[in-house]
């Protein structure tokens, strides 16, 4: 299915300046199609392609002068208008984010810091033809480099908390603190 979007991903990303992979693996990682209709749990609804969340309705009818209505159907409906308003709201948190695509990336799942870095690395993984594995609960599985005490950082304490398995790798004898001497 990418396929039949590729262009107006293309466009959206050069309009933008968006690297070329981005939007494809954002939707690589939404799974959304045309018509598609996902209900969350807080009362919102994510729509079509892109899976555009419904809480940017009201933002994009003051942006395009069109009814709730015309959004909601177009966000559903019309792939390239969902990919654009997702170009659009990615564009919106790269601002947020002072310029950080990867933070702009997380910020368009969650502002949550753990739920936006596990988002984050998906998309990151779908950029590179790769997935995460369904066997962890949170559905991430994440190596990480322990402190030279034994110690989970606070990334990894987060990821722990959170419920996703890893096995912490104890860090080289030669790392110090920002300075590898490998």
């Amino acid at each position: 299915m990418l396929a039949l979007y590729i262009k107006c991903m293309a466009m959206v990303a050069a309009l933008h300046h968006f690297p070329p992979r981005v939007l494809p693996s954002i939707y690589q990682v939404e799974g959304g199609q045309v018509g598609t209709v996902h209900n969350n749990a807080n009362n919102t609804q994510d729509l079509g392609v892109m899976q555009v969340n419904t809480r940017w309705i009201v933002p994009l009818m003051q942006a395009t002068g069109t009814s709730g209505r015309e959004v909601y159907t177009r966000l559903r409906d019309d792939a390239c208008y969902n990919i654009a308003a997702a170009g659009a709201i990615l564009d919106q948190y790269r601002q947020e984010a002072k310029g950080n695509m990867l933070r702009a990336i997380g910020y368009y799942h969650s502002h949550t810091p753990l739920l936006g870095s596990v988002y984050q690395l998906k998309v990151i993984l779908a950029a590179e033809g790769r997935r995460l594995p369904k066997a962890t609960a949170a559905g991430v599985s994440s190596g990480g480099v322990q402190g030279s005490a034994g110690r989970l950082s606070p990334y990894q304490r987060r990821l722990r908390k959170a419920g996703v398995q890893f096995t912490p790798v104890t860090a080289h004898r030669s790392y110090k603190k920002g300075a590898y001497q490998g």
